[in-house]
């Protein structure tokens, strides 16, 4: 099979860092799996959606979003397309930000086993309430973020749903009691010690009454946290810094995007 792709340089991951240093350095990427900041990171997501537009616009981004995954043989990545096609890139330096879907690599040296747990829910029986955040002292539903609701047309700001985050390990993840049912189950307990109830159902004896606080788990998406730990080789390096390390301020990257933009239209 003929070499669709030669490259001195290639960079191969789908997180911010990924973007950024694909984009400073003016150097190819390969997403080999989109890890898109959610909406509780405003400014990683404006940040990471202008550079996956920018990088695309410029050729960088060689694929988009359309891998598979990724198999490394002697200075070579074999690349399966969503649609089952493979394409074949040779380089000289492949740069690693995230390991996912990608076959080939040294035996690493510690196996990382911590992920990043959103489960994302709706209020079915939920009052209005000013609330935005929810820290809490425990991995498990450390995080409760709220966010207008996406089920009803137009604007509802008064009307929220919410994401429970959570910090488990792989152990942990096959264990119920930490399941999306139990991130439910602790989730309303939380909402509730912190004076959020059900939706009004009237009064009694002069008294404002609820219904009970009722959440429903739509979707439950895990992240690994970071990738194995791998000594670098000849030809592979492994990128560990995040976004915040390596860079000391999204902000200006944001302001530089922004004038990029401006300029353009």
């Amino acid at each position: 099979m003929k070499c669709h792709f030669h490259f001195d340089k290639v960079v191969v991951g789908g997180n911010l860092s990924a973007f950024l240093y694909s984009y400073e350095n003016n150097l190819p990427l390969i997403i080999n799996k989109l890890y898109c900041p959610h909406l509780f990171e405003p400014k990683e997501k404006e940040l990471w959606n202008k550079l996956y537009f920018l990088l695309s616009l410029s050729g960088l981004n060689i694929l988009g979003d359309k891998t598979n995954n990724i198999r490394i043989n002697d200075k070579e990545l074999s690349i399966t397309t969503n649609d089952s096609k493979v394409i074949k890139a040779k380089f000289n330096k492949l740069i690693i930000f995230n390991d996912d879907s990608t076959f080939g690599l040294p035996v690493p040296v510690k196996e990382k086993d911590k992920f990043i747990v959103l489960d994302w829910m709706v209020t079915k029986s939920c009052t209005k309430h000013k609330k935005d955040h929810i820290p809490t002292d425990d991995d498990f539903v450390k995080d409760i973020y709220f966010y207008p609701t996406k089920r009803l047309d137009g604007n509802h700001l008064d009307i929220k749903d919410l994401v429970a985050v959570s910090f488990l390990t792989k152990k942990q993840l096959q264990n119920f009691d930490y399941s999306d049912t139990y991130a439910r189950f602790k989730t309303e307990n939380i909402l509730k010690g912190n004076g959020i109830t059900g939706s009004k159902n009237g009064f009694q004896n002069g008294k404002q009454i609820n219904y009970s606080l009722k959440l429903e788990v739509k979707k439950r998406e895990i992240r690994k946290l970071e990738m194995n730990l791998y000594e670098d080789t000849k030809d592979i390096k492994f990128m560990y810094k995040n976004v915040l390390q390596y860079k000391n301020s999204n902000l200006k990257y944001i302001n530089k995007l922004n004038k990029t933009f401006e300029a353009m239209w």
